[in-house]
């Protein structure tokens, strides 16, 4: 089939007409290389005008208009990030028309075989990059679902906390009115049982009287005065009676109260442990189900010792957290796995800020400093421990965070940490956790 050849362009003419002076330079210029070549024997005239080879000239052109096009697909695929349809090639934009592909490659279709652009390694990279850009998408809309499910339970803490607080409130006033009602219910049982024998007695001297009165008829006078006083004790003993019927009852309702504010507590505990835990569990997978908050302190760091992969802990780290009584397991929880991360961080040498600063980023906000030295000396078995036990190198705590509000252990607790720099070969460089519950004695206490 007759191929359509791109014309070639003219070439550019010439700026001016040569001169009589170049013409006649060029003619003697040509004269003598003529005559040099008649000294030697050779005459241009005689010899034969040489040919070419048309079949040759042929399959160089179909050879290279071959090229051209199989050039202008792969460049159309690197720039355009696939392959060319025969509407793509315009050859207004400079590529050639489906017209002049057909007469090279006989079809469209055996022209890209030809160019193998259909296995070319980029398309698989554009697929592969298009397939992970909306799995990014995918995921960037699940992280904002979550981190705006994750906001509104923060925002729910602060109310769960004020219905706490009144909870424990109200409990504590139960409490309060439970022990004045049970002192007044002893009080009353006492005056009861002090009344009954008083009764006992007055029943005793009358039944004496009205024997008297038998063998003394001129005595009734004084019989009436004691039955008189007997009905009067009686009557109290009765008021009496009544009075701790109505703290038995006052008492049993306080009781009910109280035990309604117990379960309340529980459950606010329970929920608030439950935020404690999940927030910062934002990777799981909404169809995973939720993790069971701690039961206790020592729970909470066996279970952030078992996954934690850069935070070390010592075994005072159990012993004392065996004995805390702190409330808020779950918040041991995870502060302990920010300070996994945080230590990951300091491993590293990532910092470029202080250990506060970045203690801050992981969620860990109330960051205290180090120990005074006068308390190190005052309570130094406090505040001392071994790295793994007796025989280990012994080390000092330093920093460490608050955790909770309010006063009393069962509110409030401490972690205290060991950061060491490496400079000691039997320590690495690293977080050490030292103590888990109770706050320490200083100088305060």
């Amino acid at each position: 089939m007759a191929k359509k050849k791109p014309a070639r362009p003219a070439r550019p003419a010439k700026s001016a007409e040569p001169t009589t002076a170049q013409l006649r330079k060029e003619y003697y210029a040509r004269r003598a290389a003529e005559q040099a070549l008649e000294e030697l024997g050779l005459r241009l005239e005689e010899r034969e005008p040489p040919k070419g080879d048309a079949q040759w000239w042929a399959s160089a052109r179909d050879a290279l208009d071959r090229l051209e096009i199989l050039h202008a697909v792969w460049r159309f695929t690197g720039l355009a990030g696939f392959s060319p349809e025969p509407e793509d090639f315009d050859p207004d934009r400079g590529w050639p028309t489906a017209e002049e592909v057909e007469a090279v490659f006989g079809s469209w279709d055996k022209m890209l075989d030809e160019s193998g652009i259909d296995d070319a390694i980029f398309g698989v990279v554009v697929e592969k990059a298009l397939s992970a850009h909306e799995k990014l998408a995918a995921r960037e809309k699940e992280l904002e679902l979550r981190a705006g499910k994750l906001e509104d339970e923060g925002k729910k803490i602060p109310e769960l906390k004020r219905r706490e607080e009144v909870a424990r409130a109200k409990r504590d006033e139960a409490d309060g009115a439970r022990a004045t009602a049970e002192a007044e219910r002893d009080a009353v049982g006492r005056e009861r049982d002090a009344a009954a024998a008083r009764v006992a007695e007055l029943e005793a001297e009358v039944a004496t009287l009205r024997a008297a009165a038998a063998a003394i008829a001129d005595a009734p006078p004084a019989e009436n005065e004691l039955l008189e006083e007997m009905e009067r004790t009686l009557a109290d003993a009765a008021a009496t009676q009544q009075a701790r019927d109505e703290l038995h009852d006052r008492m049993e309702r306080l009781r009910a109260e109280r035990e309604q504010d117990r379960r309340t507590i529980a459950e606010l505990t329970q929920l608030l442990a439950r935020v404690d835990t999940g927030a910062e569990d934002a990777g799981a997978a909404e169809s995973a189900e939720p993790e069971a908050p701690p039961a206790t302190v020592l729970e909470a760091v066996e279970r952030a010792a078992a996954q934690s992969e850069h935070l070390r802990f010592a075994p005072k780290a159990f012993e004392t957290a065996a004995e805390s009584p702190f409330r808020r397991p779950g918040l041991v929880l995870r502060t302990l796995r920010g300070l996994d991360a945080l230590a990951a961080r300091y491993e590293a040498g990532d910092m470029g800020k202080s250990l506060s600063q970045l203690a801050a980023e992981h969620g860990i906000t109330q960051w205290k400093g180090d120990i005074a030295e006068t308390t190190r000396k005052r309570y130094e078995d406090d505040y001392s421990f071994y790295l793994d036990g007796p025989g280990s190198p012994k080390l000092w705590v330093g920093p460490h965070i608050g955790l909770g509000s309010g006063s009393g252990a069962q509110f409030i607790a401490r972690i205290y940490l060991h950061v060491s720099d490496g400079s000691d070969p039997d320590v690495p460089r690293g977080i050490v956790v030292a103590v888990v519950g109770r706050h320490l004695p200083d100088t305060t206490t």
